[in-house]
């Protein structure tokens, strides 16, 4: 009797975590991610003290979901994601303050996307977790952008000091990514619904170009740089309640 009344309560709590099929939900995202770079020209042998560094880039939206069922959902959405570049000059440091030991420049530029994603959705534990994989495209807009960044070592008179500078434009206009995702997921008591995904990003088109000078020891260097809006990021969405819930509650 004690088995039948637990084996009840269990098929219960299961059922009360299960998402309703065809349901519609809104939620909200933000991310952080890699910010890959190409060398596209200029000289091919640099500095041992230059850098071309991940400039990194973010992300937030505004984002919603359609559950055909336990299996398949498709999700998209409206939002910002920034790239950029970074560059830098190694420099002399303290061991107590160890990020000075880079300095340079760094450029930064938004444009907005408009994902469409398929997922898959795996079996739930029993905590109500449950692995989804997604695969999908993203159409976004740019407008065009120029930026000019100058770091110079010690005084800025001195005419014979080291320096580097960045000149970056993005193109503007529409650009297409393809975009893949690997997310955990767990669907709480009331509906709501914690997504944490892994994110891979492969741009199309060129969004942006750098062009790179700088002299080291009396030697001067060039180099150009282009973004394609790669990168590996992470996402965590947070979903609310169906909206068919809501209207029937």
């Amino acid at each position: 009797m004690k088995k039948l009344v637990l084996l009840v309560a269990l098929a219960v709590n299961v059922n009360a975590f299960c998402q309703a099929d065809n349901t519609w939900q809104l939620g909200l995202q933000w991310g952080a991610h890699s910010s890959h770079t190409q060398l596209s020209g200029g000289m091919t042998e640099a500095n041992a003290r230059f850098g071309n560094e991940d400039a990194g880039g973010g992300a937030f939206s505004l984002q919603f979901r359609y559950d055909f069922n336990k299996r398949w959902m498709i999700s998209s959405g409206f939002g910002f994601q920034s790239f950029g570049f970074r560059y830098s000059l190694a420099q002399n440091y303290s061991l107590l303050n160890p990020e000075s030991r880079s300095q340079g420049v760094s450029t930064e530029f938004a444009g907005l996307e408009f994902p469409v994603m398929w997922h898959f959705k795996f079996n739930p534990n029993c905590k109500n977790t449950k692995w989804v994989l997604g695969a999908g495209w993203v159409q976004g807009l740019i407008g065009s952008q120029n930026t000019s960044k100058t770091f110079t070592e010690g005084s800025e008179s001195n005419a014979n000091a080291n320096f580097i500078s960045c000149q970056s434009t993005v193109n503007d206009g529409y650009y297409a990514m393809v975009r893949f995702s690997i997310a955990r997921e767990r669907v709480f008591k009331k509906g709501g619904i914690f997504n944490a995904a892994l994110m891979f990003n492969a741009g199309l088109r060129e969004l942006a170009t750098a062009k790179v000078n700088y002299r080291v020891d009396g030697k001067s260097y060039n180099h150009e740089f282009k973004n394609n809006g790669n990168f590996v990021g992470i996402r965590l969405t947070y979903f609310f309640r169906p909206i068919s819930t809501l209207q029937n509650k």
